[in-house]
């Protein structure tokens, strides 16, 4: 497996690191020429699913760039001198500044028909911020398995478990202890701060991957796995299942929706199902 290692510098002081991989010189070019892809929440780029996306998707002649958002690992470095990043303190709402930093290497190395994409909270980010900023360049996007981010959806999902944890994070950013840290358990298992709580599942639904998925402006796809998003499963998340079922009733024309059988949210042994379901889609928009 050969990549390059890249580093990047976002305009706020954030150093990002992330592999890419060199397109194979076979076969006819394909209609777009890289995919930039975001690891899920507290993971990072070098995570084994998407390095291996990654080595399948340069063999096939797309350079592809796994890259860090500012939101890998549950707790990292953050501008020098400055307060510390990672997924606990990350707003989705920055993704748009990481995803340009990216572009930017991606363009300075000749590339001009770009997909975005990501995994999990990745794919939310990616919605987002194309919806958000309608990058130059980007010509599709690839959303594996995000989360709908809605304030009353996930209360029905999650009850208590979830409006508890919610109002405290709300009381601490009111008093001015937004850095203050929770594991609530719900939506998924993982380190918030109160401020990032609240922000990231905000009763405004500032984040919904729905809401987004209409205002891509190009062709974007939607994968999720069938044990991740049937209810009551041993490997169910809810708010994945929630997504899909939101997205399909949509309709949007520019969205296509695919489900791989047996795989769970992190594609453990369908790691192949799901590569040959981006390459497709991408080999046919």
């Amino acid at each position: 497996m050969l990549a390059d290692l890249v580093h990047v510098i976002t305009p706020d002081g954030i150093s990002l690191s992330g592999a890419y991989f060199a397109p194979a010189n076979e076969g006819p070019p394909p209609s777009l020429d890289a995919v930039l892809f975001f690891h899920g929440d507290c993971g990072n780029f070098y995570g084994r699913l998407y390095l291996g996306l990654g080595q399948r998707m340069a063999e096939k002649g797309i350079a592809f760039l796994s890259a860090n958002r500012r939101g890998h690992d549950h707790v990292a470095s953050g501008a020098k001198g400055g307060l510390l990043a990672g997924y606990a303190f990350e707003s989705v709402y920055d993704s748009r500044v990481d995803f340009g930093v990216w572009l930017d290497l991606l363009r300075e190395r000749g590339h001009r028909r770009i997909a975005i994409g990501g995994h999990s909270g990745g794919a939310v980010r990616a919605t987002y911020a194309q919806a958000t900023e309608k990058f130059e360049y980007v010509e599709a996007v690839i959303a594996v398995s995000p989360g709908e981010y809605d304030h009353e959806g996930i209360i029905r999902l999650h009850g208590e478990d979830f409006s508890s944890p919610f109002q405290e994070s709300l009381r601490n950013v009111e008093e001015g202890h937004s850095d203050v840290l929770l594991r609530p358990g719900v939506p998924w298992g993982s380190t918030w701060s109160a401020g990032a709580y609240v922000d990231c599942f905000n009763p405004d639904n500032r984040y919904s991957v729905t809401m987004h998925a209409a205002k891509t402006g190009c062709p974007t796809l939607f994968v999720f796995g069938a044990e991740e998003s049937a209810v009551g499963g041993r490997e169910e998340i809810p708010v994945c299942g929630a997504a899909q079922r939101n997205l399909r009733a949509t309709g949007y024309s520019h969205v296509q929706i695919n489900e791989i059988a047996g795989a769970n949210h992190g594609y453990m042994g369908r790691e192949g199902e799901l590569f040959d379901t981006m390459f497709r889609w991408l080999r046919d928009i």
